[in-house]
């Protein structure tokens, strides 16, 4: 007898986990369709996050398996490479000084800024620093956890900044126009296209165990559907509802790092979040004005280059809206190399100087 009840535990569990996800399923296309019929950019991206900030912030335990998010970073990978072209190549060997002028800006901004936080609230500096660094925030957080930094607060700050992001850019990519002759020309899809596509896609279940190199599982994909895309072997196609998946999942799993644990523990943190996220947002938005004017790019294109997002969320924005893909990959790609390779060595040379405020006691651990 002492199995029935174990049993109709697990299965009541079950039926309550089921009704959860048929929940934030239903808030996420409902909110979806909703800024599709307002032709509001990326809306799979932005209704899901919208969900997964709603159900994760009120305590629900749902969360999206690796898997599945490897599966979908794949995706998006081969997706922003079917967007990709030799242009990319161009812009980066003959744009290399702005380039690389644009990504220390954006650094020496995060750093003053993750400089700022830390000397308004004490926590540690490179808690501080970690949680201001643009980019992959997810080997942000990865990083600072096996760098003995309050991972809880690193998140906080890379995941409040990443939702900001994508709203601001989201809003401003739907209001510019786009430049004129940037409308893709239509390439021949094949019977294989989808076919390789999804193969290619599926190997981000093995690439993404690559410790060596966070983002492996959008990365290696990536590359490999470029490398096909340029060279001309075959145009790669992926079909739409696996896109609308991938954009629903990417979101989701962004929205649901809001849990009540995190934000309970930091919530006095937030003013001073939020005025950082603004203020990193602002200076990067300053600094897309300054290449348009430098550059030939128009201004939709240029704000998303320098946004201080994850390289696949912009790069999707930047599909979605029609902006040069090239372009925004190359700045992206650049800025994010340089945060993933260089910016634990940075920090640790940084957290030397004397500037920084002393750490206030840490926050309770998880029980």
């Amino acid at each position: 007898m002492t199995g029935v009840p174990r049993l109709d535990l697990g299965r009541t569990e079950g039926v309550r986990g089921a009704l959860q996800w048929a929940a934030m399923l239903s808030l996420a296309s409902a909110l979806a369709l909703v800024l599709t019929l307002v032709h509001f950019p990326a809306a799979p991206l932005l209704g899901a996050m919208i969900a997964g900030i709603g159900f994760g912030a009120s305590g629900s335990p749902l969360r999206i398996p690796r898997p599945i998010y490897v599966l979908a970073q794949g995706c998006a990978g081969v997706f922003i490479a079917t967007a990709m072209s030799p242009a990319i190549l161009v812009d980066m060997i003959q744009d290399w000084p702005l380039l690389l002028l644009m990504t220390a800006l954006t650094l020496t901004a995060a750093f003053a800024i993750g400089w700022a936080v830390n000397r308004r609230t004490g926590i540690d500096r490179d808690v501080a620093i970690y949680g201001s660094l643009p980019g992959m925030s997810g080997a942000m957080v990865i990083i600072a956890t096996e760098r003995g930094a309050d991972a809880r607060v690193v998140a906080l700050m890379q995941y409040v900044r990443l939702a900001g992001v994508i709203v601001s850019i989201a809003v401003l990519a739907s209001l510019l126009p786009s430049q004129p002759g940037e409308v893709a020309v239509l390439r021949e899809v094949t019977p294989l296209s989808s076919v390789v596509a999804l193969g290619i896609a599926a190997m981000s279940l093995l690439t993404g165990r690559l410790r060596f190199l966070p983002g492996a599982g959008m990365l290696v994909p990536m590359i490999l559907g470029a490398v096909i895309e340029a060279g001309g072997f075959m145009h790669l196609s992926m079909p739409a509802p696996v896109l609308v998946l991938t954009f629903g999942i990417i979101g989701l799993e962004v929205g649901l790092k809001f849990t009540r644990d995190v934000l309970g523990k930091v919530m006095r943190l937030m003013p001073v979040v939020l005025v950082s996220t603004m203020v990193l947002i602002l200076i990067s938005a300053l600094l897309g004005w300054a290449l348009s004017m430098l550059t030939d790019l128009d201004l939709k294109t240029a704000l998303l280059a320098t946004a201080p997002g994850s390289i696949e969320t912009v790069a999707l924005v930047a599909i979605s809206t029609n902006a040069n893909v090239a372009a925004v990959l190359a700045f992206q790609t650049v800025r994010m190399f340089a945060v993933v390779l260089f910016g634990p060595m940075i920090v640790g040379r940084l957290a030397r100087l004397p500037i920084w405020s002393p750490a206030r006691p840490p926050l309770p651990s998880r029980r």
